[in-house]
């Protein structure tokens, strides 16, 4: 096994040589180029649920399979999800510096804060994080929670008390909480830019712990810096990390995390153990329990090595 610490692609394709698999944590990307490079590659697996930074239609091409690990973030993404909804509703970053510097006391009621229970939280994405979250939000702070998602379950919103949109635009009007929870598609990217933006209430919170394409962070900086959105909270970023000029780096009322919601040790130990078991699965010639391209295991040009009969 080769271990590549390096960002680079041209440092990845030197090591390729003759193996079978590759295993890419985000946002490393994978290429056609660097597909090409592989010319043993059999099958690759993602780092977690997200495969934004492979090109499965080149991986598809080649007979390449990817994997991913669906679910295993529901549970550390959603809590940073909540932690971050709260630090802003709180004001947690300006108390915890003012009262640090002694200048909280004189003018902490000047800096008013809310309580999340019975809010209307509208989510963008009802999945596995999406999801989890309607139901921690319902369960533990009464709040009304909206989504929007086309290809929703429709069994998920029964069971987590969620009421579904019929449009964003409607769901952007009434949330005075935004949060991200969809997978990055060519759909999805940028869904919330500036005109989405001005149609949230005024004073409303932006969180984004799925992906980073998701939102226009030039036209959330500028509607921060109007007062319309009072307050935003980032684990994602596009690009990532931030550039050292992003404005976003100075402003107070926003939060920021280094894409760190779903590296909990317990979840790193489940997506781990995932991958392994996926890569060695399809290195003997057995279907893996979440392939992404299904397509490039069955096609004749599919490099997998058949399974030896019982």
């Amino acid at each position: 096994m080769t271990v590549v610490d390096s960002p680079y692609e041209d440092e990845v394709i030197k090591v390729l040589g003759d193996a079978r698999a590759l295993w890419v944590r985000y946002p490393q990307k994978v290429t056609a180029r660097l597909l090409d490079a592989g010319l043993a590659l059999e099958i690759l697996s993602s780092s977690g649920f997200g495969t934004d930074n492979i090109d499965i239609e080149a991986a598809t091409e080649r007979g390449i399979l990817v994997v991913h690990q669906p679910g295993f973030g529901r549970i550390p993404v959603s809590e940073h999800t909540l932690m971050m909804v709260l630090a802003l509703a709180r004001r947690l970053l300006w108390s915890d510096a003012a009262t640090r510097d002694g200048t909280a006391w004189d003018v902490r009621n000047d800096y008013p804060t809310f309580e999340l229970e019975g809010q209307t939280v509208g989510l963008v994405g009802l999945g596995f994080i999406g999801s989890e979250l309607a139901r921690k939000l319902r369960a533990a702070f009464n709040c009304r929670v909206l989504a929007y998602d086309p290809y929703v379950d429709p069994r998920i919103p029964l069971l987590t008390g969620t009421t579904m949109t019929a449009s964003l635009e409607s769901l952007l009007r009434e949330s005075r909480i935004l949060c991200l929870c969809a997978e990055l598609t060519a759909e999805t990217a940028n869904i919330i830019g500036a005109k989405e933006l001005a149609l949230l209430p005024r004073g409303a919170l932006v969180v984004n712990t799925s992906r980073g394409g998701l939102l226009d962070l030039a036209a959330l900086g500028t509607a921060l810096e109007s007062g319309h959105i009072a307050g935003a909270a980032l684990d994602v970023y596009a690009p990532e990390p931030l550039p050292a000029d992003s404005p976003l780096l100075r402003n107070r009322n926003v939060l920021l995390t280094p894409h760190t919601a779903g590296l909990t040790a317990e979840t790193n130990v489940r997506t781990t153990r995932s991958a392994i078991e996926q890569l060695l699965a399809g290195l003997a010639g057995t279907m893996p329990a979440y392939p992404k391209n299904r397509a490039a295991w069955d096609a004749a040009n599919s490099r997998r090595r058949k399974a030896p009969r019982v």
